[in-house]
């Protein structure tokens, strides 16, 4: 089986830095050959950085237990459903990390994904992607040859808030670090969401696959008349919402946040 290798759309204009953490769960981890067609690694060259390393929860239960208790209990419940029992009787895990400068292409991320298929195959269960704080069931993973899936790759999160019901709360990704590209961050209000989250999918899937920001404020048209900016995170939004990524934050053309985005697109003339 030849594995196509994910690339790039568009070169990024600048060199970018990439890391990849993935943790893969289980009750028993075994050793066996590792077959590139098999998992779905590209090339050989593409698992030579990949750090793989075994972690016992006898060694440290409160690092291990760390992973499925408190908010990431609640992140892996929503994630995993009744498959959080795998996550619960898990005793080892394997982290697979890598960091990549100025990469030429997205082997590497695919080889780690390879290298996580193989660890699965080896008795593991569930596969914590930690730049996207995403739990994936390692049954339903993608199949070796999978095309590119930035949906999966980014998650999209609305912080909201019950204590300031009718304050602007952050919607952002996660994940975006694994394409050496900052996260996307902005303000808005619950009924922006769909407006501003499908904006926001669109501008993470070009960014993964190549498109670079270029200028400091990067704009783009949204409707006939009316901009949207990029711009660098200058109130540190993205350390506040612990990214783990540098971020860039989107806001209207005068530099205000988007909260009312959605009503006021709805009003104006077409």
């Amino acid at each position: 089986m030849t594995i196509d290798p994910w690339t790039f759309q568009q070169a990024p204009a600048s060199p970018r830095r990439a890391n990849v953490t993935l943790l893969v769960f289980g009750q028993e981890l075994e050793e066996g050959p590792l077959s590139l067609s098999r998992f779905g690694i590209p090339t050989p060259e593409s698992v030579a950085n990949i750090d793989v390393r075994r972690h016992e929860r006898a060694r440290d239960p409160a690092w291990f237990d760390g992973f499925r208790s408190g908010s990431m209990r609640a992140i892996a419940t929503s994630d995993l459903g009744p498959r959080i029992a795998a996550l619960d009787a898990a005793t080892v895990a394997c982290s697979i990390a890598l960091d990549i400068d100025g990469p030429a292409d997205l082997t590497y991320l695919q080889a780690a994904w390879g290298y996580a298929r193989y660890l699965i195959a080896m008795g593991g269960s569930v596969v914590l992607d930690a730049q996207a704080i995403a739990y994936h069931d390692g049954d339903t993973l993608p199949p070796p040859g999978a095309p590119l899936d930035t949906e999966r790759e980014v998650r999209v999160v609305f912080e909201t808030s019950a204590d300031r019901p009718d304050a602007p709360h952050a919607l952002h990704t996660r994940g975006l670090r694994k394409f050496g590209a900052p996260d996307l961050v902005t303000l808005c209000r619950d009924d922006d969401v769909p407006l501003l989250s499908t904006a926001i999918r669109e501008l993470a899937d070009g960014m993964a696959r190549g498109l670079d920001l270029g200028t400091p404020r990067h704009r783009l048209e949204v409707a006939p008349g009316v901009h949207w900016v990029l711009v660098p995170d200058e109130h540190g939004l993205g350390d506040l919402l612990q990214l783990n990524n540098a971020a860039r934050v989107l806001v209207d053309s005068d530099g205000h946040d988007l909260a009312g985005v959605a009503s006021r697109l709805r009003r104006a003339p077409s």
